[in-house]
């Protein structure tokens, strides 16, 4: 499974709240939290095959931009799935991961999968929990990370196989 991974200047590692307005961009290669997942991927023989990065505040001025460049680099580089999150418990980042997420599935053929804290989201995950797939996952620093992250994973698989999600779904997600 090839993956393609969301991430907010944060958690791809290229500074905090300050460096907020840092253009959409990505990089061949795991980044950041990305790489935590990629060494769970690898021992399902799949991998991160980009990571793309972008400042929240970057988002919030340009999101028909942002959106409409993800989705068209996605269906140039064909993924098996994009990945957006985890985004913990930064709700500006939660926002665009779920904003960004339903609009590459709603613009193409790719499935989405978030993974999303209920703390300071719940607007958010409630506005988008029946549009998109949010995995639960725990706040920055909670426990459960990373069986959240396996749950994670595990449904990318799902729908890449397109198997039944219902149940895992029900389960596991919002």
């Amino acid at each position: 499974m090839k993956v393609i991974i969301l991430l907010d200047q944060i958690q791809a590692g290229l500074g905090g709240k300050e460096k907020a307005d840092t253009e959409l961009g990505g990089k061949k290669l795991a980044m950041g939290a990305a790489d935590t997942i990629d060494k769970t991927l690898k021992k399902k023989d799949s991998s991160i095959m980009a990571t793309f990065f972008c400042g929240t505040e970057f988002y919030e001025a340009n999101k028909e931009i942002v959106q409409g460049k993800i989705t068209r680099m996605c269906q140039k580089m064909q993924p098996d799935i994009l990945l957006v999150g985890p985004t913990y418990d930064y709700s500006d980042f939660a926002k665009m991961a779920c904003e960004v997420g339903y609009a590459v599935e709603s613009n193409s053929e790719i499935p989405v999968v978030a993974m999303v804290a209920q703390e300071k989201n719940t607007d958010i995950i409630s506005e988008y929990k029946d549009k998109l797939n949010i995995v639960k996952m725990p706040k920055k620093g909670g426990t459960g990370l990373s069986d959240s992250i396996d749950k994670g994973i595990e449904l990318c698989a799902k729908k890449v196989k397109k198997e039944d999600t219902t149940e895992f779904v029900n389960k596991y997600c919002f």
